[in-house]
């Protein structure tokens, strides 16, 4: 099958900051994080999917607007599907275009969140996990092999270079949480 004129499936990822400068984010368990985020559906645009998304699964209610970062295109290889669900997207889709954007949070009302238990960390935390994800090796990004791995190390790259940020002075403090301008995010 020529999978070359399949279009991208589009999705989202959001890396919101709570008001005490952590991140929203969950240990799935399973050796990587997971932020909010998912499939952008028909008629909505990928803000409005990362909204609905961040609220359906961490019953995160977003402050203001948030910033799209970056639109990174994967294409699927050929052992990339797994489970069903995977198999029955890979004759629809050659890949992911992936929306990412950083915002921050108004509130969480947990109530309505998908995700249980702890649904934020400091970004210290997040970076290091992701680091510790196995197989994030420069050969395995390099070879294209999984794109798992470029996932994670721009996850990583995200949090830790200042262009993709809201503003350019955006940091991480030595206690790990996120600040603009020198201030906590508030």
């Amino acid at each position: 099958m020529d999978r070359t004129n399949l279009p991208f499936r589009r999705n989202c990822e959001g890396y919101l900051i709570c008001k005490d400068g952590q991140i929203i984010s969950r240990d799935t368990g399973k050796g990587y994080l997971e932020f909010p985020g998912g499939g952008v559906d028909e008629n909505e645009t990928p803000e409005q999917a990362l909204a609905r998304e961040a609220y359906e699964e961490a019953g995160v209610i977003l402050f203001g607007n948030f910033k799209k970062i970056k639109v990174i295109n994967f294409i699927w290889g050929k052992d990339w599907a797994k489970t069903e669900k995977q198999k029955e997207r890979y004759n629809q889709y050659k890949g992911e275009e992936m929306h990412f954007f950083i915002g921050r949070v108004k509130e969480v009302d947990s109530n309505t969140a998908e995700w249980k238990g702890r649904i934020s960390m400091r970004i210290n935390e997040a970076i290091e996990a992701i680091e510790k994800t196995e197989g994030l090796k420069e050969e395995a990004i390099l070879e294209g092999e999984d794109i798992r791995f470029l996932y994670k190390k721009s996850q990583i790259i995200y949090f830790i270079h200042p262009n993709p940020c809201p503003t350019r002075s955006s940091t991480v403090n030595d206690k790990g949480f996120f600040s603009f301008a020198g201030t906590l995010m508030s």
